[in-house]
């Protein structure tokens, strides 16, 4: 039995509200935590039986139930989901990405997906929540990304690129960022929902980038993460927008770097093992994705800003090419296993249900990325799963649902599978009439 000494939360004698919350939510975890070799031979043996385990006693990422619950929601939706009506194509995005992390993509389904999302493309530009609604940066950047996603020549095509120029010019404010919607509050995230889109479809020109990167620096703060705008209190959502925007640009290199890197480390939870999105709150499975990505973006700026070997052509958006040249990079270094008191909790790497394959075991001292990459895939797996019927929750004691689903298995991909190499940046050829460069 592990009694976690030495990782409980100090309340320094001075109990409040926030204090207990943090102490309830470690005990909680805690249970959830304990190595499976503690458990009685009865629990193992029910463990074994629904699956959750293996013969090793170790825990197993329930790819198949997850999906079943994932495809479900493409399928039909309760009743009760009419209040997320305007959130349709996130919908659509958070089970097709999940569903594509899990090697289990519902290409039967894809059809229906790209025609109801073809009903909410608006003539002047953009993806509203639904059809007839206004277009707006969330719903447009959750529709573009789950037609990539499907990235089939009938999702792509459907996309109309040039009024989508044309609507994010209009959006374009005086201070570098982007409106949300028209009239709408103008933020790191809105910001990003522009770069991103923008990125993804050639259509990145210096006319829409002009004094963008000025105003996502304006957001960083004294904590050294980012907010949604200047002044605001560092929160993990706006500044994985505010920076990956600022890796889209090319400039991630000019904010202060090492605070954010660490406002980043000092949100992951000691004995849980995940993140949380801000000071003084509670770990979130959803920040596994958030905080992760972020860190994982501060080691590829920080090997670029340190390396003499840099290839000066390798330019950060041909994905293709930069894990090709991850792998290579990889397969030269050797990460030191650390095995301190975790011999007998391992965890699956392989997403199919093959158990023979595992993961690199990695900890706060090895391992690529600039976090306990370990402790991250045990509170996904060991906390965040549903095991009874499928899918991803924010932290035991929550509800499943699709948003933590995918960015669980989101951050769970990135502590298993994330490799960083040194990156520069070139700015691309952008053609708003071609379309052989949609893709």
């Amino acid at each position: 039995m592990d009694d976690f000494s030495g990782y409980w939360f100090d309340c320094e004698g001075m109990e409040t509200a926030t204090s207990k919350e943090q102490c309830n939510c470690e005990t909680i975890c805690s249970e959830f935590l304990q190595p499976f070799c503690s458990y009685t031979n009865k629990m193992r043996q029910k463990l074994k039986v629904t699956k959750v385990i293996n013969e090793n006693n170790e825990i197993r990422l329930l790819r198949s139930l997850h999906a079943n619950y994932l495809t479900a929601g493409l399928e039909n939706l309760p009743g009760g989901f009419v209040s997320l009506d305007c959130s349709r194509p996130w919908i659509c995005y958070w089970i097709c990405h999940a569903l594509y992390l899990l090697h289990m993509e519902p290409v039967h389904l894809y059809s229906r997906v790209i025609s109801t999302l073809s009903f909410m493309q608006n003539k002047s530009g953009g993806f509203g929540g639904g059809p007839g609604q206004l277009s707006q940066g969330a719903p447009n950047y959750a529709a573009v990304m789950a037609l990539c996603t499907i990235g089939s020549h009938e999702a792509l095509s459907m996309i109309d690129r040039p009024a989508m120029y044309h609507y994010f010019m209009s959006m374009k404010a005086a201070n570098g960022g982007f409106s949300i919607h028209t009239d709408g509050e103008i933020d790191s995230r809105s910001t990003y929902t522009v770069l991103a889109v923008a990125r993804i479809l050639n259509i990145l020109t210096p006319e829409l980038t002009h004094s963008v990167a000025q105003f996502l620096l304006s957001c960083q703060s004294y904590e050294g993460g980012f907010g949604g705008e200047p002044g605001n209190e560092a929160h993990g959502g706006y500044n994985f927008c505010a920076f990956a925007g600022l890796l889209i640009l090319g400039a991630a290199d000019r904010c202060n770097l090492r605070a954010h890197e660490q406002w980043l480390q000092r949100r992951q939870m000691k004995l849980e093992g995940g993140f949380q999105g801000r000071t003084n709150k509670l770990v979130d499975s959803c920040y596994s994705f958030w905080q992760g990505a972020s860190l994982a973006m501060c080691e590829m700026v920080r090997s670029h800003s340190t390396s003499v070997a840099v290839d000066s052509c390798l330019d950060l958006y041909d994905m293709e090419l930069h894990f090709q040249q991850a792998e290579v990079a990889a397969h030269s270094v050797e990460i030191a296993a650390d095995r301190d008191g975790l011999e007998d909790d391992v965890v699956d790497v392989d997403l199919d249900d093959n158990l023979s394959s595992r993961i690199q075991k990695v900890s706060d001292t090895s391992g690529c990325l600039p976090f306990n990459q370990h402790a991250l895939q045990r509170y996904i797996l060991h906390c965040a799963q549903s095991v009874e019927n499928g899918g991803l929750r924010d932290k035991p004691g929550k509800p499943r649902d699709f948003y933590h689903s995918c960015y669980s298995l989101s951050g769970l991909s990135i502590a298993q599978s994330c490799k960083t190499i040194p990156i520069t940046s070139t700015p691309l050829a952008f053609d708003l009439q071609g379309e052989d460069d949609v893709a």
